[in-house]
């Protein structure tokens, strides 16, 4: 059945009128301006699609960018393990996830952080499985215990292991890209049933921008195009530093990478399933640094998805972001608009929506709890306010009358379940019976509910033959 994915589309901050403008404008950036490229399978499959190519710099025509959109797919499947938790990316339907690569971890109840472990990653993926609005799991640590060539299959395979949602990341090679698809088609059954139920899929960072394409990157992507399995682009300019200070110019350059990137996945095999993902950042102008929590970068996730929505492509984004230390108030505030304005925008896969602090520098078990209510909170909101003969509930105001109270009706009995969310672990009481129970603040109350999930969550395991067999096949280490 799969998960089902509230519908977005709420909150539209560009009009019709202004999507045509950057449209025209990310055009005019590949035919005149272009990208450049020094990957030469890359150019030669540019160069073969149509591609003026000058030296290093390939001009890309509306009409390749035409082609190209005809032939993406506007519907990709996520496969998880369990069909229960299959994803599937359309219109706008919204999903959550992990994300980001750090290094560092944030301890429950620690204000320092510390390198990160196979060991974290196993038990972030298996917080992540337990989370009731995960939706996916985009990996959300680079574990620093693992020697470079081993991460690939080890990060995957701790995620695989450790959670039946679908599990999305990053690789380091291509040869680290063919460990990952052999392992997935060894959970499969083969290449032809991974194709058909992608439980995994690739991030490609392989825009540096501006409009440079990483080569070694690039090598990745083609690499896993070839095999047909759904990947994500993702290019994150930061508006003011690496594309133009106004949102307009930094949405326009950013749509012109990834309509770049579009291109050439289907130049390397047409049908290939693409994320567009756009994630465009914002510069601190006071410092030049990084910043995750700034409410443009929610508006611009939001612009974003419409871009997407117009070239009916799928988008891969950000929401739920800050550029706080620890999960305190700034991260909550800062959390809630980035991810809220991305999903009421209709945004398809939203990661980094669980589980980091200090923009994606750092992963926290505490904090993904936190994170979870918060995106409960936000598909609330996308479920809206729903206007039925029952739901206005006049039998119920006739019933009770001037004077009286629904506390007991049966209408209150009937609805009460399902009109409201109710957060598993924030504190409603009042101050009386809080105090009573210990004063307890937020983190102090996340902690103990991680801890909870941990030692009750039991995921969908792998079968004993595939365990085995991927043990066996690759230098697994946990």
């Amino acid at each position: 059945m799969g998960r089902p994915g509230l519908v977005g589309g709420q909150y539209q901050p560009l009009t019709s009128e202004q999507i045509e403008r950057i449209h025209r404008a990310s055009l005019a950036v590949l035919e005149q301006a272009g990208v450049h490229v020094e990957n030469v399978e890359a150019l030669g499959l540019y160069r073969q699609g149509g591609a003026r190519v000058d030296g290093n710099r390939v001009y890309i025509s509306p009409a390749m960018v035409e082609r190209a959109l005809k032939g993406v797919p506007s519907r990709v499947l996520l496969a998880g393990r369990d069909p229960n938790q299959d994803v599937m990316l359309e219109g706008k339907r919204v999903y959550a996830g992990t994300g980001g690569s750090p290094t560092m971890v944030l301890d429950p109840g620690a204000d320092t952080v510390r390198p990160g472990t196979l060991k974290d990653l196993a038990d972030l993926a298996r917080l992540a499985d337990a989370l009731e609005y995960c939706d996916f799991i985009v990996i959300p640590l680079y574990p620093t215990d693992v020697r470079e060539a081993d991460v690939p299959a080890n990060r995957f395979y701790a995620c695989l292991r450790n959670s039946a949602k679908h599990v999305m990341g990053g690789v380091d090679s291509v040869e680290g890209a063919q460990d990952v698809i052999e392992m997935g088609a060894l959970i499969a059954g083969d290449e032809e049933a991974l194709r058909e139920r992608p439980i995994i899929s690739a991030i490609t960072s392989w825009m540096v921008s501006p409009l440079h394409l990483d080569t070694g990157v690039t090598d990745i992507l083609i690499e896993w195009c070839k095999h047909g399995l759904p990947v994500a682009l993702s290019s994150a300019p930061m508006a003011g530093s690496t594309s133009p200070v106004t949102l307009a110019g930094t949405l326009t350059q950013l749509n012109a990478e990834q309509l770049s990137g579009i291109v050439l996945t289907q130049l390397v095999r047409p049908g290939t399933p693409v994320l567009a993902g756009y994630i465009p950042g914002v510069a601190d102008m006071r410092t030049g640094g990084y910043l995750g929590g700034a409410v443009e970068f929610g508006m611009m996730q939001a612009a974003a998805a419409q871009l997407a929505h117009f070239y009916q492509v799928p988008i891969y984004c950000s929401g739920g972001m800050t550029d706080s230390k620890l999960p305190d108030a700034q991260a909550g505030y800062e959390k809630m608009a980035t991810f809220l304005l991305a999903a009421m925008a209709g945004a398809n896969y939203i990661h980094h929506a669980m589980g980091m602090v200090t923009n994606m520098s750092a992963a926290s078990l505490e904090q993904a709890v936190v994170d979870d209510e918060i995106v409960g909170m936000a598909m609330r909101v996308l479920r809206g306010v729903e206007v039925t003969e029952n739901s206005i509930a006049l039998e119920a105001i006739r019933r009770v009358g001037p004077g009286g109270h629904y506390l007991m009706d049966p209408h209150t009995m009937k609805s009460m379940r399902s009109e409201f969310f109710y957060p598993p672990m924030a504190d409603r009481q009042n101050r009386a019976s809080w105090e009573e129970a210990g004063k307890k603040d937020t983190r102090v109350r996340a902690v103990a509910w991680a801890e909870k999930l941990l030692q009750t969550h039991q995921p969908f395991e792998l079968p004993a033959e595939v365990n085995a067999a991927i043990r066996t096949k690759f230098n697994i280490l946990s």
